[in-house]
């Protein structure tokens, strides 16, 4: 190719007397690539690479060798690679940290399928509700989601949200029955209080039964929380948790179907992908990022990867004999409890 990358094909056939190269799409698909048409142009994609293009020249879609096309197809796949990094971010979201982004070059952001698979809805309702709060923990709102269809690797069958409407920082955990919701409550409020030093206001929730516990109740009120209990059938008023659940179904849905994994690895799609909206762009905060809102510290970019990428993991040596391979390979499916931790 003319930027340097060689694009091997199989089974080929030579004819001397033929004019022109012919490339069979159906053999490309069969060799795990995708190919687009428009009504104009053309693309060959490899995953997260673009490994051709060219235009429409009357009834012939041809590659193009041009020096300017290449180097497109080098920033296009840039931009495709980063929104597979980023869980599947909308082109609005990436555009705003774009500058966080190391030898990002922004170009317009491919037809994702797996997008419109994991993230297609209804038209939305009117944004309505109070203003955002300014201060940490002054208010959080919380959700149930589940039961999933499937239990996860770890026997989850849902999982709450706890969302701090000041930073719109997000934690979720995943649990195995709705009963489980008080405990881990307990459990957060002490961490994010011992992180940040202040108490608890208020908080909103639905009516439902994990909320509405004598046991939920009284911890509350002994604990100086005002409870902000939404109308029964009005979901729109705890609008924060609704909408977030959304997107992150979304995001999960959308890295799940990339990587090709099946059902049972819900809770690492879910888990990956609120580790990443915590790290994206936030429309409550003017395009400000939850995670720096809460810390005040930048968030590095540098070591994303790919939701479900194949990865090559160190053996130690205590665990390995001197004539055994040193790494194994393992598929990539979410972040440790560091920036710097993988799984």
């Amino acid at each position: 190719m003319q930027n340097g990358n060689t694009w091997l094909l199989k089974d080929v056939r030579h004819v001397p007397t033929l004019r022109r190269n012919l490339i069979s799409t159906g053999q490309l698909g069969s060799d795990g690539c995708t190919v687009i048409f428009t009504a104009n142009s053309w693309k060959v994609t490899k995953g997260a690479l673009v490994v051709a293009r060219g235009k429409k020249v009357g009834t012939l879609y041809l590659t193009t060798d041009s020096t300017n096309d290449c180097n497109l197809v080098a920033s296009d796949a840039d931009t495709t690679l980063w929104h597979y990094r980023l869980g599947h971010m909308s082109h609005k979201g990436m555009n705003i940290i774009k500058k966080n982004f190391p030898g990002y070059t922004e170009t317009g952001l491919d037809f994702c399928e797996n997008c419109i698979y994991g993230k297609h809805k209804r038209v939305r309702f009117l944004k309505v509700g109070p203003t955002k709060k300014e201060s940490k923990l002054e208010l959080v709102h919380s959700d149930v989601w589940g039961p999933a269809q499937v239990s996860s690797l770890g026997g989850s069958s849902y999982y709450v949200t706890f969302i701090d409407d000041a930073t719109r920082k997000v934690w979720v955990y995943c649990i195995r029955k709705k009963s489980d919701v008080f405990d881990t409550f307990v459990k957060w409020k002490a961490l994010v209080e011992n992180e940040t030093g202040l108490k608890l206001k208020f908080l909103r929730s639905d009516n439902g039964g994990e909320y509405c516990s004598n046991e939920f109740n009284d911890y509350c009120s002994k604990n100086g929380i005002y409870r902000q209990k939404m109308v029964p059938g009005t979901p729109q008023q705890n609008g924060v948790s609704e909408r977030m659940n959304r997107t992150i179904m979304e995001r999960a849905r959308s890295m799940r179907l990339h990587a090709g994994l099946p059902l049972s690895f819900w809770v690492e799609a879910v888990s990956t992908a609120v580790y990443l909206i915590n790290r994206g762009p936030s429309s409550a905060l003017d395009g400000g990022i939850p995670e720096e809102a809460w810390y005040g510290k930048k968030v590095d970019y540098s070591f994303l990867r790919v939701f479900g990428c194949e990865v090559f993991v160190h053996i130690d040596k205590d665990d390995r004999t001197k004539l055994e391979a040193k790494s194994e390979k393992c598929t990539f499916i979410g972040y440790g409890g560091d920036d710097f931790g993988f799984k």
